[in-house]
């Protein structure tokens, strides 16, 4: 992938944590994209830094502390990928069966995007965590700090005319937990 991507990425996380309104009405205001798009601009794209920050974090402390194995680095490498994306890929498809078996208009594409960019927090709390491979608590208060995006979740979700206020309280709990019980057991 192109480095301009990676830094559009960046600046559409920062964006989406820092002015969630602002952030919103930029994705919005691009034609409509597929969630395949969406997927190749922004989120695998973000799985990779994640990936990168990870390595990096723990080959400094293999290197320095010689406390982990490279053969460790690169098999903590693998599962920061599954814990990442498969997690937010699995939230994605349940949550969208979820609501087709409860007959809400809701389809994957909006699912996707909702939580493509209202998980920002979470994506950055993974890279922090990754960076801070020696300080392993401090790296899942920022994971599970990042969980909290759900501000930038009500937003996106009111700009798509997603559902009416008591369905989207709904919507939000099933989405938050399933995507918390699948980071757990992940």
């Amino acid at each position: 992938m192109k480095r301009q991507i990676y830094i559009q990425t960046l600046r559409t996380i920062r964006k989406m944590i820092l002015t969630p309104l602002t952030a919103w009405d930029e994705v919005l205001a691009d034609p409509p994209h597929s969630s395949g798009w969406h997927l190749k601009h922004f989120v695998l794209p973000v799985v990779v830094l994640i990936i990168a920050a990870h390595l990096l974090g723990y080959l400094v402390l293999a290197i320095t502390v010689g406390n982990y194995s490279v053969a460790y680095v690169a098999v903590k490498a693998i599962a920061t990928f599954f814990d990442t994306f498969f997690t937010f890929y699995l939230t994605v498809l349940i949550v969208t069966e979820w609501t087709r078996k409860l007959n809400w208009p809701i389809d994957y594409q909006h699912i996707f995007l909702l939580n493509s960019y209202s998980l920002s927090a979470f994506w950055v709390g993974k890279m922090l965590s990754g960076l801070l491979a020696n300080y392993p608590t401090l790296g899942s208060f920022f994971v599970f700090l990042g969980i909290t995006g759900i501000y930038p979740f009500i937003v996106g979700a009111e700009k798509l005319n997603l559902a009416e206020p008591r369905r989207l309280n709904r919507i939000i709990t099933m989405n938050t937990g399933v995507f918390v019980l699948l980071y757990l057991f992940i």
